[in-house]
């Protein structure tokens, strides 16, 4: 039977669907078919990849999780698998120290392996200098996002955006339309984490985001 067309009786067949979701897929499938092929176009439009947990693209640490998201979506051009990625972050109100730091650990990184790819969350302070630093290296970068990537936030940051995507780019487990509001800082410091091989924190204060990227 196609999903498109299947019954909730049908539906109640599946295992792990009750009678309960099936009625529900099928009072909201068609709005979430519209949304999905909505969804593929603006991708196709905006050169994102959209990766699965059965692509083989797909970050193998990321997958490596528990709860790994089913869909990432993607522009950017770095191989999400490469042998080695750094994610690096901390306080948006960095010091000279802070911004030095970052940007000699990144300088460092980029002469011993040219493929390691840097991974923040392009916000103001050390997450932007980690990408910039990144770029002047050479080394690829990918910046996770707390929205849709139908947008930038913060907007002054898009120069540095579009930068990136020639070499890393921005990344996402949320779909156009998705707002930053505070719970999706949380989810996207749980994929900066998960996506490398270690997480360097620079000058985070005590119960701030980048301190929960660690403990990710």
């Amino acid at each position: 039977v196609h999903p498109r067309s299947a019954r909730a009786p049908q539906l109640r067949e599946v295992e792990g669907v009750g009678r309960e979701m099936a009625e529900r897929i099928v009072a909201e499938r068609d709005e979430a078919l519209r949304h999905a092929e909505q969804e593929v176009r603006f991708a196709t439009d905006h050169a994102i990849r959209i990766y699965t947990l059965a692509d083989s693209d797909y970050p193998n640490r990321l997958r490596a999780c528990l709860d790994a998201p089913p869909v990432i979506y993607y522009r950017g051009t770095a191989d999400l698998n490469v042998a080695r990625i750094v994610s690096i972050v901390g306080t948006r109100r960095c010091s000279d120290y802070g911004t030095n730091l970052a940007t000699r650990i990144v300088e460092e990184l980029a002469a011993t392996d040219a493929s390691i790819i840097i991974v923040s969350g392009l916000a103001y302070g050390i997450d932007v200098c980690a990408h910039r630093a990144a770029l002047r290296t050479g080394l690829p970068t990918v910046g996770v996002l707390a929205h849709g990537l139908d947008r930038i936030y913060p907007a002054t940051h898009r120069a540095t955006a579009a930068a990136m995507a020639l070499c890393g780019g921005p990344l996402e487990a949320t779909p156009t339309g998705t707002n930053p509001v505070p719970e999706n800082f949380l989810r996207r410091n749980r994929l900066i984490a998960a996506l490398a091989d270690a997480t360097v924190i620079i000058e985070s204060p005590l119960r701030r985001r980048a301190l929960a990227t660690a403990a990710s």
